[in-house]
């Protein structure tokens, strides 16, 4: 098997000035990886290429991407105007806007040649899991016009999807005219499991979607007083958006388990769950507060921007007990908090997460092992007025987490690199 492409970042002395001449289009029309997207058009556009970001406004921060420098440019139509409808109603509105945008840019794309890209760049395309095949049709014309069409396979399968939609990302996998992946191990699935060309497969790392702010000693502190958390409770944070796969309710069952055996003399911890997600996920969240009211605090509602680091600076331990993944913006930044970690063993935390060195790795879905890894590490804390041995490990380990990942300069380069290659060869 050829080895996909590892991106290497472009070097020599008249690079700005080339990329000055870069026009990338940039797609996440519904607004499904925002955060990613955000941070690298960012990158992007501090390298002097001119980026069309192709998206929507975040619903619960209108103002974020123009918070970031970055401005949406959708196309002629927006569905800002059925922001009160309901949620039915809302959903319908949004995808006649990103269908009728598709149109437009398509009409501009053949007829508007001093505005026509580089590159097109599709982030997810989540139309394709409801069978509206809109997406080939854009792909279709960009590349009719000998512009390269890249897509950022962010996951292989929609998630909880099984194998139902296997056949449709096939398709797109094998029609566009490179991947970007983050990792070698879903380089290799997508060659093995999806028949795509090694050659067209380019592995550029993920970098954190919300990097913790400058340190200056009193934040976990300050965050708890503003969470309304005693200063000296152990503290496990689960955050993010919810979907079965990332596996709350194993956590939940292990937390179960571990407050039951709990010694009446120990300061008990606090499950701090915070995030949104469909009304199942947030039910089982909700009942188990019930049940262990003075140790699971569900904060189910969207944290914004600006809220988000006082969960991370308040919490001793961060927990991701995902069934599966294929890559975690949560967990890159994650580990921009320098935290210990528990979580699954899963081949794309083992890129950044390492047994009992910075975090403890588990058996994916094993109720049993997680209850472990969170009592080792908490009963210490509660106990001995100080971290257990393990956790002071951890910990160190976790001081060095910022060496683990990569910086979006740096992936912006090796995108762009990416895209240099494209057009040569096109």
């Amino acid at each position: 098997m050829i080895a996909p492409t590892l991106a290497s970042s472009p070097s020599g002395s008249n690079v700005a000035k080339r990329d000055r001449e870069w026009n990338i289009w940039l797609s996440d029309a519904f607004c499904f990886t925002s955060w990613y997207s955000s941070a690298l058009v960012k990158a992007l556009l501090n390298t002097n290429a001119s980026v069309r970001f192709i998206t929507t406004d975040v619903a619960g921060e209108p103002a974020y991407f123009r918070s970031q420098g970055v401005t949406p440019n959708p196309g002629p139509f927006s569905s800002h105007y059925a922001s009160k409808l309901p949620s039915p109603a809302r959903r319908a509105a949004r995808l006649l806007s990103v269908m009728a945008n598709s149109a437009a840019l398509r009409w501009q794309l053949k007829h508007s040649l001093a505005t026509r890209p580089d590159v097109l760049h599709l982030q997810q395309l989540p139309a394709l899991n409801h069978g509206i095949n809109d997406d080939f049709r854009t792909i279709a014309c960009a590349q009719s016009l000998g512009i390269p069409v890249v897509h950022t396979v962010h996951n292989l399968l929609p998630h909880d999807s099984g194998d139902s939609l296997r056949a449709t990302y096939e398709r797109l996998y094998t029609t566009v005219d490179r991947l970007i992946c983050h990792s070698p191990d879903v380089a290799e699935k997508l060659t093995k499991q999806f028949g795509v060309n090694a050659h067209n497969i380019s592995v550029i790392p993920h970098g954190p979607l919300f990097e913790a702010p400058i340190e200056t000693g009193n934040e976990r502190s300050f965050a708890r007083t503003s969470l309304n958390i005693e200063h000296d409770r152990p503290v496990v944070l689960w955050q993010g958006v919810m979907a079965p796969y990332k596996g709350l309710d194993l956590l939940l069952q292990a937390w179960e388990r571990c407050m039951s055996s709990w010694p009446d003399t120990a300061t008990k911890p606090l499950l701090l769950i915070a995030g949104t997600g469909p009304a199942s996920e947030a039910g089982l969240v909700n009942a188990a507060a019930k049940q262990f009211p003075e140790s699971i605090r569900p904060e189910i509602r969207y944290i914004t921007t600006a809220e988000l680091p006082l969960f991370f600076q308040a919490s001793d331990v961060l927990v991701y007990p995902y069934r599966a993944i294929t890559t975690s913006g949560a967990l890159l930044t994650g580990l921009t908090y320098r935290k210990p970690i528990i979580a699954s063993d899963l081949a794309p935390f083992r890129q950044f997460l390492r047994n009992k060195e910075n975090a403890l790795l588990v058996p994916p879905g094993d109720v049993a092992a997680m209850t472990e890894a969170l009592h080792s590490l908490l009963l210490g804390i509660s106990t001995a007025g100080e971290a257990s041995s393990i956790y002071r490990t951890l910990a160190a380990g976790a001081a060095q987490n910022q060496e683990l990942y990569t910086s979006w300069d740096t992936i912006a380069k090796q995108t762009l690199s990416v895209y240099r290659e494209l057009v040569r060869n096109q």
